[in-house]
């Protein structure tokens, strides 16, 4: 039923068609609630749980296997420590065989040079050249080659088989220290990787969970707001309901009225949804009834969600205006 506003003396007949009635559905007298399931929001939680479970899992996964190669890391590092220790003392030793080799090659100088000078076999012609001469002068000639020197030769080769080993040694340890510092850095390769995948992962994890959050936190947002705008509405009814107003006695047109246009049931609602109440008000109508009955206070509230006692005011109110002209065309009007 269409109930628009009119001010007496100026309109024309207004004509509707009967509109069947929905009794609506209630949960306590007068109300109804619905709380819409959030399938979408309850999905992108659930993905969203099941991919931070997953980056979790790869992420502990790309921890220990980092923890590892930095273990492996370690290892190479103290072998090339190892190595340039090992490296150093064959370096002394290498030192010390040179340093015994030089004294070594001096005492035999000294030796065979006053071997020569004592053994008597020398011509007074090479005397002078001798004593004019220099060591080296003197290791040239031949009676230097017979000079019995002993295990002071044999000392000497000894010495010098001594640190061509060394010298062996040592290249062998240079090689392995190379392949151990090439053996370091593909450690230190495989950890920085390792390092790199671990943060991305983390970085990702960072944000899943905070979309995860975000949409926790909407989801309890839309949750408390319909819960609130739930308790609001009982609110409101609670108060309409509970209304000390007193309720008009409705004249014999009205009583017609509620029962042709709802059945007596207050809280009824056009399939359309447009007419509400026992008088089936629409919005505009209600309100500028609400206004002739002096109740600002029911502007903008849905007639089937007030008071039996309020809706009588209301109509009463209208009628006592308008008359029969807001129902005009159903049964209960003269003109029908």
């Amino acid at each position: 039923m269409c109930l628009e506003p009119s001010v007496s003396g100026d309109a024309s007949d207004h004509r509707r068609s009967i509109i069947p009635l929905v009794i609506a559905a209630l949960v306590v007298p007068g109300l109804s609630f619905f709380m819409p399931a959030r399938h979408a929001a309850a999905d992108q939680i659930g993905t969203l749980k099941a991919e931070a479970k997953k980056i979790s899992q790869q992420l502990i996964q790309d921890q220990l296997e980092a923890g590892a190669y930095r273990q492996q890391y370690s290892v190479a590092t103290q072998r090339v420590v190892n190595d340039q220790r090992a490296i150093t003392q064959t370096e002394l030793q290498i030192q010390d065989d040179l340093r015994m080799v030089a004294r070594r090659e001096k005492d035999v100088r000294r030796i065979a040079l006053m071997s020569y000078i004592l053994s008597g076999s020398v011509s007074s012609e090479s005397g002078p050249a001798l004593f004019t001469s220099n060591v080296e002068t003197v290791k040239s000639e031949n009676v230097y080659a017979t000079v019995s020197v002993g295990n002071l030769n044999e000392g000497i080769a000894l010495l010098h088989t001594a640190q061509r080993t060394a010298q062996s040694e040592q290249a062998v340890l240079l090689q392995q220290q190379a392949d151990d510092k090439a053996e370091q850095a593909r450690e230190a390769t495989y950890l920085q990787q390792a390092n790199s995948t671990a943060q991305h992962l983390e970085v990702v994890q960072a944000q899943v969970t905070g979309q995860l959050a975000t949409a926790v936190a909407q989801q309890q947002a839309a949750a408390a707001a319909a819960a609130a705008a739930a308790v609001a509405a009982a609110e409101r009814q609670s108060s309409h309901l509970s209304d000390n107003t007193v309720d008009p006695a409705l004249n014999p047109f009205l009583q017609c009225v509620v029962q042709a246009e709802s059945g007596g049931n207050y809280a009824a609602v056009s399939p359309d949804g447009q007419y509400m109440g026992a008088f089936q008000f629409d919005q505009p109508t209600w309100n500028y009834a609400a206004q002739a009955a002096g109740r600002p206070d029911l502007v903008g509230i849905p007639p089937n969600e007030t008071s039996k006692p309020d809706q009588d005011t209301a109509a009463v109110a209208l009628y006592s205006l308008d008359g029969e002209r807001p129902w005009l065309g159903d049964r209960c009007s003269s003109s029908s």
